[in-house]
């Protein structure tokens, strides 16, 4: 947790305020320097702690309840309170669930604004739950009535209609709305992948005949491509009107960007976060025809048959991502990362070695460096350490390594590698089997090094003087 949240839940503590009623503080805050703000009068003249705490009193009991401590201790509270960002606290601290601060979306939502903002157009921002901290921003930059936020969590329903009561918020998609352009933000964090994909898959009915869309959709459509998933990407991959599908690593998101009309070719890459940027790889535009006659869609099923590898697994095989959960899997809060690794069942597989070189390795302890995945059983663990450690195996994440810049695309970009699905029997056999192969590699390895050692202990009496011993108890200082 950062220090400066530390800090901050220690002094409220000094006032018996703990947990959630910290929270609701900061947004009494929050809402009390939104007032004072809109007031010239407070800007130009400023307003005593006696003022605002009166004002407190009077404008928000009715949305945080009555206040719980006199002028002194808001006197102590307030100003400190504004040295943390409300919803970082909050994903930091998790004393509230379906809410996140989201500082990973800043860069498409800070591109959306700036081509939208300011066109006069009517606005979609959905499943802003996400990408909270960013919603200032957005209420900032639009005129009013220009913008609607759409959030599915009831938590962070309750909290924006509280701290935003003028702004156009609401928990159910608006079906009988129009708009002029939708943006559409989630990893999946707090729903499931089919529930998001079929409502934006019926959402784009709600353009006008000239909408735009930008879609950014959680991975797992294309990794588990069955049921709803698969319809919803058929569904985007016929469209005429979509321009671009672009994979983001590690955000783990598809954009789809759908535009004004038809195109005939689909452009297709990766966008990758590298030296605190996003960098784009773009690759050969095809037809949208070509996409859906694949057998397994995805970005890099694409990507490495360019460089002629052609990525073993069907629609039913299970795929890296729906196993595991990647180190820098940005739907877990570091805590939450925390807690899963502590569990006591937990297994590592950590990919080291330069690009173009890499090998795997398997652990029971969380590595300290470098990118790995995390499993909930060895049996998973070892049946991904087998795939990546056979010739096949090895082939591909070294190709794969070749596609990207940066270590946290790399290995991100292994979640749409695909295994077959094992009976428990053959899970157990396999471990049996890839134990037996390593003690016989130890062993071998041993051995290979007493016969090293020997081998050279003797070429090496050529070449080492013979040594002459002395007495020590000769030397007289040593006898004293």
């Amino acid at each position: 947790m950062k220090s400066n949240h530390i800090e901050l839940i220690e002094l409220f503590g000094k006032h018996q305020l703990e947990g959630i009623d910290v929270v609701n503080e900061l947004m009494r805050f929050n809402v009390l320097d939104q007032l004072v703000s809109s007031n010239a009068s407070s800007r130009e003249w400023g307003i005593t702690p006696e003022d605002l705490y009166a004002l407190a009193e009077t404008s928000t009991v009715e949305a945080f309840g009555p206040v719980p401590y006199d002028v002194d201790t808001f006197r102590q509270l307030y100003g400190p309170s504004f040295k943390v960002e409300l919803f970082e606290f909050i994903s930091d601290t998790g004393y509230l669930e379906g809410i996140n601060s989201g500082e990973e979306w800043s860069n498409p939502v800070e591109r959306s604004i700036e081509a939208h903002s300011k066109t006069g157009e009517l606005v979609l921002y959905a499943y802003v739950e996400e990408y909270a901290s960013k919603i200032d921003d957005i209420l900032q930059a639009y005129p009013d009535k220009k913008v609607v936020l759409y959030t599915d969590s009831d938590v962070c329903y309750s909290m924006l209609t509280r701290l935003y009561p003028m702004a156009q918020i609401i928990n159910h998609w608006p079906h009988r709305s129009y708009f002029d352009h939708i943006f559409v933000g989630t990893t999946g964090m707090f729903q499931s992948s089919e529930d998001i994909v079929e409502e934006v898959a019926n959402g784009l009915h709600n353009l006008v005949p000239e909408g735009t869309a930008q879609l950014f959709l959680p991975a797992t459509m294309v990794q588990n491509p069955v049921g709803l998933n698969n319809m919803a990407l058929q569904f985007f991959l016929h469209q005429k009107r979509v321009e671009s599908i672009y994979e983001w690593a590690p955000l783990g998101v598809y954009e789809i960007v759908y535009g004004k009309a038809d195109v005939k070719k689909m452009r297709i890459g990766i966008r990758e976060f590298v030296t605190g940027e996003w960098k784009e790889i773009s690759y050969i535009p095809l037809p949208h025809g070509v996409f859906t006659e694949l057998p397994v869609f995805s970005v890099l099923n694409y990507a490495l048959s360019l460089r002629s590898i052609f990525l073993p697994g069907r629609q039913l095989d299970r795929a890296l991502g729906q196993d595991g959960i990647y180190c820098k899997d940005s739907r877990l809060s570091p805590a939450a990362r925390e807690e899963l690794a502590s569990t006591g069942n937990a297994c590592f597989l950590a990919i080291v070695g330069p690009q173009g070189n890499k090998s795997v390795a398997i652990s029971a302890i969380e590595p300290v460096s470098g990118v790995y995945w995390m499993f909930p059983d060895k049996e998973i663990a070892y049946m991904w350490y087998t795939y990546f450690s056979s010739t096949i195996g090895s082939t591909i994440i070294n190709e794969i390594s070749m596609l990207v810049k940066g270590e946290e695309a790399f290995g991100y970009m292994l979640s749409s590698v695909r295994r077959q699905v094992l009976s428990a029997e053959a899970e157990a056999h396999l471990i049996n089997e890839v134990d037996t192969a390593q003690s016989s590699f130890d062993e071998a390895m041993r051995s290979a090094q007493e016969a090293w050692t020997a081998n050279i202990d003797d070429a090496a009496k050529a070449v080492i003087p013979p040594a002459e011993s002395i007495d020590l108890e000769d030397y007289s200082d040593f006898k004293k």
